[in-house]
């Protein structure tokens, strides 16, 4: 037995490396980006282990089949960007890792939403830009436990911030398609997301990219929302529509955004050794607003959910290589 680790950080390294010794299994590590032309590498092996934002596509999928390896493991949750349906006809069982620590993530939220209601990107541009470093009153902001907070989405990560913040004081108000049997007084569902668009101070994705909920968020939604509103999108780009989101800052018609999941993410955001410099219009001008915290795809990344995500994931190969049915199968 033995397996590949693509898209392996340098910071995965020393866990991959763990696990192999720990299990005396051979796994090779590669930075290499999965495509159907990088996966000749994976020749010999018996199962795939990745993490990247770019595209599972069938041709891919088909070059596993050539191939005859049958196991690809994830190291992330979302699984948006796979052909599944390609996975299946070329009998590529595909493992994820659903829950590598929702507490990262959900902290990552509440840090973007703190930084924002504390106009702390004004403070850092009047640095920054004009060389100046003193008090002035545009820099009062909100404090949380004065807001209402709307969360989309209630599995791990949702409700990992939903105690978060109602740590911090604030209200909070959810949505989700398949609600929890009970909140246990934490926070209060509502019937549809136009409430959350209308009543939240803040408004937290922590919600799967579906086709249904693709630019969920757009310029009809962003002149729904209080103009002293600000979004956290820690989930997936493809729910914000980007071109509406820059206009509804530019025009006031909300307060702030904080953006760790960016539509179409290109393979470089997920390469800790790239030097290619920023070229997207969108990027450059988001991380030029005042109002706007921007990061690549970063919210989980702590030790402990470095971790998780490589040990599950190892283990998810090992399980189907031995012809047992992982918890964590996706179908």
């Amino acid at each position: 037995m033995k397996f590949i680790a693509y898209n392996v950080r340098d910071d995965e390294i020393p866990f991959v490396e763990k696990w192999g010794k720990d299990h005396h299994i051979e796994v090779t590590s590669t930075t290499t980006t999965l495509t159907a032309e990088t996966i000749n590498d994976a020749d010999g092996f018996d199962g795939i282990s990745c993490l990247q934002t770019i595209p599972y596509s069938q041709e891919l999928f088909e070059r596993f089949h050539e191939l005859g390896i049958k196991y690809l493991s994830l190291r992330n949750v979302g699984v948006d960007n796979v052909d599944l349906q390609a996975a299946k006809v070329n009998g590529v069982q595909i493992t994820n890792v659903p829950a590598y620590s929702p507490e990262s993530i959900a902290e990552f939220a509440v840090m973007m939403a703190l930084y924002l209601s504390r106009k702390v990107g004004y403070m850092q541009q009047q640095l920054q830009e004009r060389h100046e470093f003193h008090f002035s009153p545009d820099f009062m902001g909100r404090l949380i436990s004065e807001q209402t907070v709307g969360i989309i989405g209630t599995g791990r990560i949702g409700r990992s911030a939903i105690r978060l913040f109602r740590g911090l004081g604030a209200k909070v108000i959810a949505y989700d398609k398949y609600p929890l049997k009970s909140t246990n007084g934490e926070f209060e569902y509502v019937d549809d997301l136009k409430t959350i668009f209308e009543q939240s101070d803040i408004i937290s994705l922590h919600m799967p990219a579906t086709k249904e909920n693709q630019h969920l968020f757009n310029h009809e939604v962003f002149e729904m929302m209080k103009d002293n509103a600000i979004l956290i999108n820690t989930a997936r780009g493809a729910i914000v529509n980007t071109s509406d989101l820059i206009f509804a800052l530019e025009s006031g018609e909300i307060a702030g955004a904080g953006i760790d999941a960016l539509e179409n993410e290109s393979a470089d955001l997920q390469d800790s050794r790239s030097t290619k410099k920023i070229t997207d219009s969108d990027v450059i001008k988001l991380s030029m607003m005042p109002n706007v915290i921007l990061t690549p795809h970063s919210a989980f990344h702590t030790s402990e959910s470095v971790k998780n995500m490589v040990t599950i994931s190892m283990d998810n190969l090992k399980t189907m290589f031995n012809g047992v049915r992982p918890n964590d199968l996706v179908e």
